[in-house]
Formats: C-alpha cells, structure tokens, sequence
C-alpha cells in the first residue's frame, strides 16, 4: 500500500511587473521586503544550483527560504488559463512582457498560510503587477486579486492552490481525462479520472473538489485504496473517496485512451492516483472506479470544516461583507448565505450552519429561505423563512449577471 503524503514539490508562482525596472536589481527587492511591517529578510544568500538571489524571511512564526528568480515569461504556454478577468492596461502588459519574477518555495505544514505568505511576499517586491502566474495549476490570476488577497488577513481558499482540469478525447468522442493540479506542491498525490463520460465532468469534478479541499485543510490524505470520508449525505451516510497509483491502472483502459498508454504526457508521470468513489449506497463495501460509476446527487451533501478552515471562511466573508452588500445591490443578482446557528450537540452548546437564499437585506439584518434542515437540530428546516444578523453570515455566494463571486473573489464587485 502506497501512502498518499509524499515529499512536496515546489512552488512556482511569477509576477509579471507593470514596469521591468521595478525588478531591475536584487537590492530593489530586498529593500522593499525591508520596509515591510509584514516580514523579516533574515538572510541573503545564493542558490548555486538555480543560479539566483536566495532569500530567508520570517512571517508571523513562520520562516520560508525563497529562490528570486527573473526570467522570461515563454514557459507560459497557451493551456494556461484566466482565472479572473484582468485589467486591460495589465492584459496589453501582459502580452508585450519579456520577463517575470518568479518565487519559488516549499510550503510548511501549513498549505493554507504558505500559499498567502508567497502571495504577499510576491505583493512586496512587485509593487504595481500586470499578472500572476502560477505555474503549480498553470493559471493566470489579476494582479487586483493579488493585491486584495495581500492585504486580507485570511488566507485564500484551497480551490486556489490546486486546479481541476477537464481534458477533452478528441480521438474518443464523449470521453475526457479530468486530473488535479497543485496537490503535489501540497505533499498529496494527484488525482485523476481516466475514459470519463464528457456528460458526467461535473460530477467527478465536484467530488474532486471536495476532496480537495478536505485534504488541504485538515492535512491529510488517505493511502492507497484507504477510505476517505469527505462528506455526510445525512448522519447515518458518507460520501467517501481513494485512489490507486496510476501504474496499476494502466491495464484497464482500452489502447488510445487520453492519459494513458501512448497518450499520457510525460509531466503526468508522477505522483498521481485514479480516483475511485464509494456509491451511493452506504452498505457497499467497496469503491468503484469513478469512470465506472453510476453518478448520483451531490445536491445535498454537506461538507464539515475543521474549526480552523471555519474561522478563515468566516474571517474572509467579515472582511468582505461590504462588497456583498453592493453586489447584493445590482439588479436582478442573486445571493446565497451561509448562517451560523446555535446547536446543542451531543449535550453541549455548539454551532452549525445552515444555507440560506436571500429574500432582502437591510443595515442590520438579512431575510432568508433556508435551503435545507439543520443538522443537528431543529432550529430551522428547509423552505422556512427567517431573519437575522448580518453579523452572522459566516459565508456568501452572489450570482450576478451569470457570474459567480465568493469572499475570494470579491474584488470583481468593484470592476467597472
């Protein structure tokens, strides 16, 4: 049995400057790093094997070694994605530029709080930035998120230090290879469905995310073919996750199937795993390979958060809750909200949360249709309306105008 924690990979991510003389010089970086409230330049160094200015910098308790690099920005290649619309001076920027800085660094046990220092230390020494290029999910991000996530106290969510990718079969009309990107750099195995129904993406994409996010946040990952709970569909049902090593999957697909045999790529040939999910059905004894699997429902599986991952979710959604509200303002949008309740559990005083569609909202309070019951108790049940603080939104989603925004992505309220 393989374990599923292994050696991290490093992290990649540039930053495409405005102005190429903003990174003109080593001394540059290091005196901005100097000047900030944030950070501690500990060490300057030389990584002889990278060829570039090595950097030691305290963050909070933490402390990272991180390789400066400058170089040319032809490693992004096409298949790099837009993860947010981007400014059309930066975009232009963007298109002309010949060189980047790139940060390059192992994250610490902690993927979360690694993931934002690199994000703000990267803010620090480029101070007016046209892009951010993650190499690690190959996605391109605004230099407007950049700085807002620099300045948030609360991290950025999981879903940003890994990508899910959907893979068309062009040689196999209705099929798709969907893997992950970015766990590697997590110290988690990639996962991957192979020969998959085109039709069914969205089902192994959602439970892929879920996954996920589960892995990063708690900071575990379950060894080969070991069950993974990753949600409840009620108290007595999971739905539940593994994986086996790629190698061991090879025989089973027919020859010319997209990510494998003759057609996987090379960078593929890693630390990855084919995902397998257990069904529906909680008295199954054992997981099905997801490309085999019949899909069912996820619309009401609920998702439990560590304390930790629910103090960061609520700590963003505080922070932008102005944002919601102007959002919440532009016609025909559309908000849902994540409310926290009081419960007793288990003969303790505990909270839960409950979702809820948004009816209307006023200085105080904010008028809701719950989307489901409580769970574990009977404070509310799904379809009742109810009002309450806007202090206890712990977390939103908007809808406007088709397009979906979240406390990480909240600066598109403000884009004209």
């Amino acid at each position: 049995m393989r374990s599923g924690i292994i050696r991290k990979t490093t992290s990649y991510i540039m930053g495409v400057p405005m102005n190429d003389m903003d990174i003109n010089t080593p001394q540059m970086i290091y005196d901005r790093i100097n000047a900030s409230d944030e950070f501690e330049l500990k060490n300057i160094s030389f990584d002889d094997k990278n060829i570039c200015p090595m950097v030691t910098v305290g963050y909070r308790d933490m402390e990272f070694v991180v390789d400066l690099k400058i170089e040319p920005i032809s490693a992004i290649t096409p298949d790099f994605m837009f993860c947010h619309p981007i400014p059309n001076e930066a975009l232009k920027k963007l298109k002309q530029a010949q060189i980047g800085i790139t940060t390059s660094l192992t994250f610490n046990d902690d993927n979360l709080a690694s993931h934002h220092f690199q994000l703000k230390l990267l803010n620090c020494i480029l101070p007016d930035a046209a892009a951010v290029v993650d190499f690690n999910v190959r996605r391109i991000f605004s230099p407007v998120w950049l700085r807002e996530t620099a300045r948030s106290s609360a991290a950025p969510g999981p879903a940003y230090i890994y990508s899910i990718n959907v893979a068309p079969d062009k040689e196999n009309e209705g099929k798709a290879w969907v893997f992950t990107q970015g766990l590697n750099r997590c110290g988690f195995v990639e996962l991957e469905v192979i020969n998959a129904d085109e039709k069914n993406t969205d089902f192994y994409a959602t439970v892929l995310s879920i996954a996920c996010g589960k892995a990063i946040t708690e900071r575990t990952f379950p060894a080969e073919m070991e069950k993974f709970d990753i949600a409840k569909f009620d108290a007595e049902r999971n739905l539940s996750v593994t994986w086996r090593y790629w190698k061991g999957e090879m025989s089973v697909y027919p020859e010319g199937v997209l990510g494998a045999g003759r057609r996987r790529p090379e960078s593929q040939n890693m630390l990855n795993g084919v995902l397998f999910i257990w069904p529906e059905d909680s008295k199954s004894k054992k997981p099905v390979r997801a490309c085999e699997l019949n899909p069912f429902s996820l619309e009401k599986v609920v998702v439990e958060y560590t304390a930790e991952e629910s103090r960061r979710i609520e700590q963003l959604a505080s922070e932008t809750l102005p944002q919601f509200v102007k959002g919440l303002a532009v016609p025909d949008s559309k908000a849902i909200v994540k409310i926290k309740t009081e419960a007793v559990k288990d003969g303790n005083i505990d909270f839960e949360y409950i979702w809820a569609e948004v009816d209307g909202i006023d200085n105080e309070n904010v008028y809701c249709t719950a989307v489901h019951d409580t769970l574990f108790s009977e404070e509310v049940r799904s379809s009742e309306k109810f009002q309450t603080g806007i202090r206890n939104i712990s977390d939103w989603i908007l809808n406007i105008k088709g397009t979906r925004i979240a406390p990480d992505n909240a600066f598109l309220i403000g884009l004209d």
